[in-house]
C-alpha cells in the first residue's frame, strides 16, 4: 500500500490575497480595446450622415424588407417576418437598424406595429448622393426631385 502526501493547505489569510479576475487575465499590461458596437458603424451615432443610410441597406434582409414595402403602403411587422422567413425578434433588430438609417417609418396601433418606406427621406438621401457623385466630377442624371408615392415604382 503506497501511502500519499497531500501538500500542506496555505493559511486560510493567504489564499483571498489575490484577485482571480484582475490577476489573471485582466492584466494592466495587455492594450486597450475599442468598444464593441451593438449596430453596425455609424448607425449606433446616429442618421445624419449619408453612410448611415447606405449602411441600413447593406444586408440582403433588409434589401428584400425594403423590396416588399415598396410593392405596398404599408405592412405589419409580424407579415413581414414571415415573409423573409426570421424570427420576430431578429426582423425588429432589421427594422431599427433601417429606422435609424431613415429607410422606413413605424407606427403602433395597439400591439401591432405597422412599417412603411420613408420616401421623403429616401428621396433626399438619394439628392445627397446625387450631389456627392456630380462634385466628384459625375454628372448626376437626376432630373426629378419629386418623391415616389406609394404604389408607384
Amino acid at each position: 500500500m503506497t501511502l500519499v502526501t497531500c501538500a500542506p493547505r496555505p493559511e486560510p489569510s493567504t489564499i483571498h490575497k489575490r484577485s482571480f479576475m484582475k490577476d489573471s487575465f485582466m492584466s494592466s499590461d495587455a492594450p486597450p480595446r475599442p468598444p464593441r458596437r451593438a449596430l453596425p458603424g455609424s448607425i449606433a451615432a446616429g442618421a445624419s450622415d449619408l453612410s448611415v443610410h447606405f449602411e441600413g441597406l447593406a444586408n440582403p434582409t433588409r434589401l428584400l424588407i425594403v423590396e416588399r414595402l415598396a410593392s405596398t403602403s404599408e405592412m405589419r411587422v409580424s407579415e413581414l417576418a414571415d415573409f423573409c422567413q426570421v424570427s420576430q425578434p431578429r426582423m425588429s433588430w432589421h427594422l431599427r437598424i433601417l429606422r435609424r438609417a431613415e429607410v422606413i417609418r413605424t407606427r403602433r396601433e395597439g400591439r401591432e406595429v405597422f412599417c412603411r418606406l420613408d420616401r421623403d427621406a429616401i428621396a433626399t438621401h438619394f439628392k445627397s448622393f446625387a450631389r456627392l457623385i456630380s462634385s466628384a466630377g459625375m454628372p448626376a442624371e437626376i432630373t426629378s426631385t419629386t418623391p415616389v408615392h406609394e404604389g408607384a415604382s
